[in-house]
């Protein structure tokens, strides 16, 4: 089965595959409409949570800066250590939040609970199909917090992250087929 895929930088694709990265920016148009499959690019993998105080992540960048303060606590403690697994995240009020606040915690749970199962396996995998969404719009404008300065704003909807990324798959730039093969997910 032939689908249709978009490269994304690493770990921007993850953004996109668990739904709370709703618009894609992109300096052209397509007339495509439907499924995307997404490929995450890029030079290397990341273990554990990579840095995202530059993208608007209210869930993740509050995690860090509770680690952080935990940390600097654990520094001034004579006798007190705070080992990382003696702290228990959990989403706060967890009914009243949006979809795309229950989004970026499961990206954060999934990405500790492959920590504690293998602190050396990467999470954000490169070169590998992770999920896909439908691709349902393109605006010239979008009220998007995750709307950048290219023209064109994919609107995109349905995210599914795939339970094992397809690995070993080389991107290419613009829309570009893949053949799935027996490899069919989600």
């Amino acid at each position: 089965m032939k689908v249709q895929c978009l490269s994304i930088p690493n770990p921007v694709s993850y953004f996109v595959a668990y739904g709370f990265k709703d618009v894609e920016s992109r300096p052209w148009e397509t007339d495509y409409r439907g499924t995307i499959y997404i490929h995450s690019s890029g030079r290397r993998a990341i273990i554990g949570m990579p840095d995202v105080g530059a993208y608007p992540m209210p869930v993740i960048n509050e995690f860090n800066s509770i680690i952080d303060k935990a940390a600097e606590i654990e520094r001034r403690a004579k006798f007190i250590a705070i080992p990382e697994h003696g702290i228990r995240v959990e989403l706060k009020d967890d009914k009243v939040h949006s979809d795309a606040v229950h989004a970026e915690y499961s990206l954060l749970s999934d990405v500790y609970k492959m920590h504690d199962k293998d602190p050396k396996r990467p999470f954000f995998r490169v070169n590998a199909i992770i999920g896909k969404v439908d691709l349902v719009d393109i605006r010239r404008e979008s009220n998007s917090k995750w709307a950048g300065s290219a023209p064109y704003h994919w609107v995109l909807k349905n995210p599914v992250v795939f339970p094992e990324p397809i690995l070993h798959v080389k991107g290419k730039n613009g829309l570009w087929s893949y053949d799935l093969g027996t490899e069919i997910r989600g």
